[in-house]
């Protein structure tokens, strides 16, 4: 293996030069910016300093692939169907590839944790016992380090704060995070509000939505309907036509762009509309593009995304972005009851910037949903509350 080092002014340079002397399946395992020595570095820009790694066996073996795999295109028509054979990767090789991405992959949280170390030995020791507490609340490190520095930059400088008072200020600079709160709002003189309830599987569409209508009908006195596009699940519709007949209130179930447009001219003359669509991956594209074709169709005055806080918070970022095309207006987390942490709320909202709508807290309906309080929400970040 030959590991070198390549100084150039920025990394750009760096970089082409080192494939330049060394290929393309050079490896970088490390970078730094470096000054000259001497008196000249005092007037000098710093530099870029890579360091590569190349295993002379393993390029051989690639330059091989790639002359076989050109050769190939470059055939002629009548040896189309012939199959140029390329050689096999050795166990060696691979583990010499996967070793060297290790400690790439080694290097990277050596540098970000030595970044956090230093970070912290700026804060003061009740801002560091804050950040603690959202870090142990699985809020992602870089955002609990944001928010610390936020908190201990309106403390005074000489760290002489009394508890309460850095507590007080923790829990304000968190609310202002998830200030963002906008549940479903029916203006007066409107009427037929279309609200559309979109999300995976398993989240908790149909009871969240049986929640809000047995609310809006008796607590609001609204006029309710329930239209229902799940028809992937066979007791989906069922289940919804249950709550529909206790609460007394019209239920269409549609399979077609006709059968919706005749559905939102039936019940024009209602205070709100809610839509429960059938929980799909974000990954299978049929299913999405259904998805897309009804909001289209239907033009809805809301759409909103329901995610479970059992779910992690990456894989709820993910689930946002898979879902964003067809345009998300609002968020409601489902599930607290079934967590004790609920720093993914707070990792969600920082990333995506939507706000919330409304959170449930257990299976019972109409009484376990409830609009957020941001003041509530803050000391549930930090462990302090929880769902009793």
């Amino acid at each position: 293996m030959k590991i070198k080092k390549f100084v150039a002014r920025d990394y750009k340079t760096a970089i082409h030069q080192a494939k330049k002397e060394m290929g393309p399946d050079a490896i970088i395992l490390h970078s730094r910016q470096i000054k000259k020595r001497g008196i000249m570095g005092w007037f000098s820009p710093p530099q870029i300093e890579i360091t590569v790694a190349m295993d002379d066996t393993l390029q051989v073996h690639t330059d091989r692939k790639r002359k076989n795999i050109d050769a190939a295109w470059s055939a002629p028509a009548g040896n189309a169907n012939q199959q140029v054979p390329l050689p096999r990767d050795t166990g060696r090789e691979v583990e010499l590839v996967e070793e060297i991405r290790r400690m790439n992959h080694l290097m990277e949280e050596m540098k970000s944790k030595l970044y956090e170390v230093e970070s912290i030995k700026g804060l003061s020791q009740s801002v560091q016992r804050f950040h603690q507490m959202l870090l142990e609340n699985r809020v992602k490190p870089e955002i609990a380090m944001h928010i610390a520095a936020n908190i201990q930059n309106r403390l005074p400088q000489d760290h002489r704060t009394e508890l309460k008072w850095a507590h007080e200020v923790c829990v304000h600079t968190l609310r202002e995070f998830v200030k963002d709160i906008s549940p479903i709002n029916l203006y007066r003189n409107q009427t037929s509000r279309l609200v559309f309830m979109i999300g995976p599987t398993g989240v908790g569409k149909t009871t969240t939505i049986a929640k809000l209508a047995a609310k809006m009908t008796f607590l609001e006195n609204k006029r309710v309907a329930l239209i229902t596009l799940d028809t992937y699940r066979i007791s989906a519709a069922d289940q919804l036509r249950t709550f529909a007949d206790i609460m007394g209130i019209p239920l269409s179930v549609v399979f077609s762009d006709g059968e919706m447009k005749e559905a939102l001219d039936k019940y024009q003359d209602q205070d709100i509309i809610f839509v429960d669509t059938a929980g799909c991956s974000p990954f299978n594209k049929e299913q999405m593009a259904d998805l897309e074709r009804f909001v289209k169709v239907a033009q809805p005055d809301d759409i909103i995304l329901v995610l479970s806080v059992t779910t992690d918070s990456d894989d709820l970022i993910n689930t946002y972005e898979q879902f964003k095309s067809v345009g998300i207006d609002k968020i409601i987390f489902t599930k607290l009851d079934e967590t004790t942490t609920y720093g993914q709320i707070l990792n969600v909202v920082y990333e995506i910037r939507k706000p919330i709508a409304y959170v449930t807290t257990g299976q019972n309906v109409p009484d376990d949903i409830e609009i957020p309080d941001s003041t509530r929400l803050a000391r549930m970040f930090l462990g302090e509350e929880g769902i009793r």
